[in-house]
């Protein structure tokens, strides 16, 4: 209690961060249409360039989520949401961890895992899905200690993991991986076929309750659709790999991790040690994958840590008997209940968003002052903000919607012109250090209509503005 505490008050006062997202504005238009359609869209909607292409709102929970909390709590609302769901994910690790490790070694471990997520900490749909994630790599752990299967009444726990975020595949990979450490580390062939049928059930019945979405297999399949969008996601930033200088805290972590390992020797199954490589292989490829390291590596080797522990340093795995007491428990969860409170009240009342380089709001509003009418071509990052304001975009964050063709020609400098004629352009917003914006300054046809630190705003003279 008092680690979720501190963790949702740590998030409320890295406001200016969480918020700061194109797709947000995205989501909650996403949901106020699912809202008002009673209906999940299946073509592109909003989208001015490819409105009628099939797409697959696979966060369209997340999305009406995100439109009920900004609608009647505003943006204080979402910042709070926010805060509670990463609380859940590290305060269930935490819980998950100190029958194991003691209070020290989970609080060592939630220390670590926030690290890693702080990185990644905005208001996005994958937010919603690190306490399922937490919950659901725990419960397949237990199951191995005690050589038994997660109870098949978790598998339910998939549907709504797959209504929320395409990470649920990550789930299911797991469950397949601890399926083959179950039949690999099975002391007769017996044993490790009646293993094998075990784990088998309960993967279908989690890979049944994945396909309960209003896409059905359509949306089971979609996690392995974004891996062919590969040239496409690496435009985007969450998708690049992981440096020193967008990601310091991962290779912190690397780094306590190999010196563990090598100072103490920590071994690992063999089935353990895959899924660790591959968390890290995950994170190092792309940076959003980071908490996925952070979050799940703590719950892959607790008992091995804490086998090596109790050889090396008995008393560290201990536990507190000073926190044990009835009376000092009732105090530390009163002190955290209240911070949070005091945190809630004060931190989430009447906020206001921005600014920040995803809302061109002063750009918008010259192009609105001046009447400017018309198709627009913007800058990805200016997507969400657009349909947010009741624009049709060009592009926006939904790289499944788009394409790699597309996007390709859309990145490509030399078909600028091109893209102003085909789509009869009347206006275009970039950012200033945008190498469009350099072009747009430059043809005979074009002027500049407004400019700021955030956005450039350009209009074709040729076309006439109503």
């Amino acid at each position: 209690m008092a680690v979720g505490a501190l963790v949702f008050c740590v998030t409320i006062l890295l406001r200016t961060q969480v918020l700061a997202s194109q797709d947000l504005y995205l989501h909650i238009s996403i949901g106020r249409w699912i809202l008002a359609n009673r209906a999940v869209p299946d073509h592109g909607i909003f989208s001015a360039s490819m409105p009628d292409a099939p797409w697959v709102a696979h966060e369209w929970l997340s999305s009406v989520g995100s439109a009920l909390l900004y609608d009647h709590y505003g943006w204080g609302g979402i910042l709070a949401a926010v805060g509670l769901l990463l609380a859940l994910a590290i305060g269930a690790l935490t819980l998950n961890i100190v029958p194991t490790l003691g209070p020290l070694g989970a609080l060592f471990a939630a220390v670590l895992a926030w690290g890693l997520c702080i990185n990644h900490l905005v208001a996005r749909p994958h937010v919603a899905s690190l306490p399922l994630l937490v919950i659901w790599l725990a419960a397949h752990v237990r199951a191995r200690q005690s050589n038994a299967v997660p109870p098949f009444y978790l598998a339910a726990l998939m549907t709504l993991w797959a209504n929320l975020h395409g990470s649920f595949m990550f789930g299911l990979l797991f469950t397949a991986l601890f399926a083959a450490e179950a039949v690999f580390e099975s002391a007769t062939a017996k044993d490790a076929a009646a293993a094998g049928w075990r784990w088998s059930a309960f993967l279908g019945a989690g890979i049944v309750a994945a396909a309960t979405t209003p896409y059905g297999l359509t949306g089971l399949l979609f996690p392995l659709r974004m891996m062919a969008l590969a040239p496409a996601l690496d435009t985007v930033h969450e998708w690049q790999p992981s440096t020193i200088a967008n990601n310091a805290p991962l290779f912190l972590w690397s780094a306590l991790l190999l010196f563990l390992a090598l100072w103490q020797g920590v071994r690992l199954p063999l089935f353990r040690l895959i899924m660790v490589m591959l968390l890290l292989y995950m994170a190092f490829a792309h940076r959003r994958h980071a908490e996925l390291l952070g979050l799940a590596t703590p719950l892959l080797v607790q008992f091995a840590i804490a086998g090596l522990l109790s050889r090396t340093a008995p008393g560290f795995t201990s536990p507190w008997a000073a926190l044990d007491r009835p009376a000092v428990k009732r105090s530390v969860v009163g002190l955290a209940l209240l911070a949070a409170g005091i945190f809630a009240f004060a931190g989430c009342r009447d906020v206001v968003r921005g600014p920040d380089s995803y809302t061109p709001a002063a750009a918008v509003a010259a192009v609105e002052a001046r009447g400017v009418h018309g198709p627009v071509l913007n800058a990805q990052n200016f997507g969400g903000y657009l349909v947010f304001r009741g624009y049709r975009p060009f592009i926006d964050g939904r790289i499944d919607l788009y394409g790699n063709e597309f996007i390709a020609r859309y990145m490509a400098l030399d078909q600028l012109t091109a893209l102003l004629a085909q789509y009869r352009v009347a206006w275009t917003i970039f950012e200033p250090a945008n190498p469009r914006t350099a072009v747009m300054d430059n043809l005979p046809a074009w002027s500049r209509l407004y400019a700021d630190d955030t956005a450039v705003v350009h209009i074709n003279n040729d076309i006439e503005q109503r």
